[in-house]
Parts: C-alpha cells; structure tokens; sequence
C-alpha cells in the first residue's frame, strides 16, 4: 500500500471513532476503550536513554490494555508515543516485541499474562509504519483548527497533570 493509500485508511479509521472535533488524548483512549469494552492504563516508563529500548509499549491482557510511555520526553513527544501505542489497538496489529525479560522487569509486569506486545524501536515493519502514520493523523486532527499545539499543556483536558496524574489510573469509558 502506498502512503497515500495508507493515509486514508487511517483517516477512515480514525473517523469511525466519531471523535468531537477538538479532541484530546484522553477522549481518544476513552474511546477506543469503549470500542474495545476493556480500560486502557496510563503508565509511564524510564528507559533512561538506552539505545535500543522502545519509547513506547503497549501491552494486551486478557483484561485490559496497558499503554507504556517514555517519561523523561517532552508532553508532546509524550502525547505522540500515546497515540502511536492506540493506533496498534486501532489497527489490531498483532504485537511484534519479543517478550526480553530486561523489559518485563523494568515496566514490573508477570509476562504470563501478556497476550500481545508492541514497542517501537524502529519503522522497519509495516505495522510501525501503519502505526506511525496513523499517530501522525491522530495528532493532526487534534490540532486542526489551531496554530500550534500547547509546547506544554497548562489546563483541562489535555492538561499533562490532569492526564497523568496518576500512573495507575484507568481511562474511565464513556
């Protein structure tokens, strides 16, 4: 599929999801979390710079879908990695990180619960790459309509505190 072609398709994806037209990072997860009827959990992650460690995982459980974030980034880079990890839900990709037990011990996570797991280290596979442009979408639509998005959120929805106040927390469905 050319880029051109993979751009709609994403636009057409993100579409289905009937978000308002100025939306947020967490109307977003709300909403993929009601698609899916299962909570997505917010959980920062230090790979304190390491070359090869993704800036971003999500994993899947039986119960619910855990979206691993690099903390030592900017709120905007934060926000990206965000949606670059749901867009792997959106697409249904399959997950192709290999379950390295350095990474399971540093996000503490029991591997045997894991079903599937997806981190970014490079867009070599076309699921990165479908990921990435479907992120890339995702964070144009957002800001459509504005000039530039905040460097760094002060206030109400999309506010960095108010959306990560609390590393364990659940996005709430709607």
């Amino acid at each position: 599929m050319d880029l051109r072609q993979l751009r709609a398709a994403c636009e057409a994806r993100v579409e289905a999801l009937q978000l308002p037209h100025r939306f947020t990072t967490r109307n977003l997860c709300e909403a993929v979390s009601e698609l899916r009827g299962r909570p997505i959990i917010l959980r920062p992650l230090s790979t304190l710079g390491a070359m090869e460690a993704p800036c971003g995982i999500r994993l899947e459980t039986s119960d619910a879908d855990l979206l691993f974030y690099e903390e030592a980034t900017s709120p905007l880079h934060q926000n990206h990695i965000l949606a670059h990890e749901v867009s792997h839900i959106i697409c249904d990709h399959p997950g192709t990180l290999e379950l390295d037990q350095d990474v399971v011990r540093a996000i503490g996570f029991n591997s045997t619960l894991v079903q599937r797991m997806s981190g970014r280290t490079s867009y070599t596979s076309e699921d990165e790459r479908e990921a990435e442009v479907m992120a890339s979408v995702i964070r144009q639509l957002m800001y459509r309509g504005r000039e530039l998005p905040p460097s760094r959120p002060a206030r109400g929805a999309e506010s960095w505190e108010a959306l990560f106040a609390n590393s364990n927390r659940k996005v709430p469905r709607r």
